[in-house]
């Protein structure tokens, strides 16, 4: 099995890529039948999706640039994992499929987890943005570890992966994701007038994306959303992953969002594990598929189980 960040899962060109820009795009990761039958799923509980109002709006007040009409929100859902089967597939498919496997494995790790619990993020025509955020510096300059990203010994080594999947079309200038390129290595925190958009917007990338498109980008990125001024509603599945041992979110504490749900294959409940280290019989997904077995010898646990109770300290 490869080694905890095995890079050589990506081509050198994409390596190059996510390295200098802080993200890359894989083209054609889903069919078109694949995406239209997530559409549907979607559109049979559009009267979940919640639309962000008042406070919750997330481009600042009207007139700003990030405003959008001033009165449309981005609009959300979540529990596409659960959902029963067709409707879950393509969304249960993210974590593990053999065209998406090898980023995780070069981005975060063979052992990587999901972090965050996914989210349908929907933009109407109008549909505010959302002010820039993250970034490897926090605001008052100080080292922002939890989102770190770094290159160490010819290796990209990410705190924590954002993975959406386009379930719909982006010209660029539609609005939606945006990233300040290469921010993610930047060694001062970014600009107030930069994250509300109102200068250097030729920093901005709002990258073209086809619907079946997936975008990696790192969370050290200063990244956001733009209004979205096309005619169609926008619509973008987002996930963050994270190493064996690195965890933002707690969703994972809360077994029915987890190990609660219903055939989840082998692959999956490993993906789908709480943080801890992988020697201590972490299951982890190979490039081929398959899960990997026991790594801490058993006299190791019986002597862990004789001081402390339990066979894992």
């Amino acid at each position: 099995m490869s080694s905890a960040h095995d890079n050589s899962g990506m081509s050198d060109m994409e390596r190059y890529l996510f390295d200098l820009n802080g993200f890359i795009i894989v083209r054609n990761v889903f069919t078109a039948d694949e995406i239209a039958r997530a559409n549907a799923a979607i559109d049979a509980r559009s009267e979940r999706i919640v639309e962000r109002k008042g406070d919750l709006r997330l481009g600042g007040n009207k007139g700003d640039p990030l405003a959008g009409d001033g009165v449309t929100g981005r609009a959300d859902l979540g529990g596409m994992l659960e959902w029963p089967a067709p409707d879950r597939d393509l969304f249960r498919s993210v974590l593990t499929h053999p065209k998406l496997v090898p980023y995780y494995h070069a981005l975060v790790g063979e052992a990587y987890r999901m972090d965050h619990l996914p989210l349908l993020i929907q933009q109407a025509p109008g549909a505010d943005g959302f002010v820039f955020h993250g970034g490897k510096m926090n605001d008052d300059g100080t080292w922002c570890d939890e989102l770190a990203y770094h290159w160490n010994q010819g290796r990209m080594y990410n705190r924590l992966l954002a993975v959406s999947v386009a379930l719909t079309r982006t010209e660029p200038g539609d609005g939606g994701f945006c990233v300040v390129r290469g921010s993610h290595k930047s060694n001062l925190p970014c600009p107030p007038s930069i994250q509300r958009y109102e200068e250097h917007r030729d920093l901005v990338d709002n990258p073209g994306l086809e619907p079946g498109d997936v975008l990696f980008f790192t969370e050290a990125s200063t990244h956001g959303t733009l209004p979205w001024s096309a005619e169609h509603t926008r619509r973008a599945a987002l996930y963050r992953f994270a190493p064996a041992t690195s965890a933002y979110g707690r969703a994972y504490l809360t077994p029915q969002h987890w190990g609660g749900m219903d055939n989840l294959t082998d692959a999956e409940r490993a993906v789908l594990e709480p943080p801890y280290h992988q020697r201590l019989d972490r299951p982890a997904l190979t490039m081929g598929g398959t899960v990997a077995g026991q790594r801490r010898a058993e006299f190791k646990k019986e002597h862990d189980a004789k001081v402390f109770g339990s066979k894992y300290f």
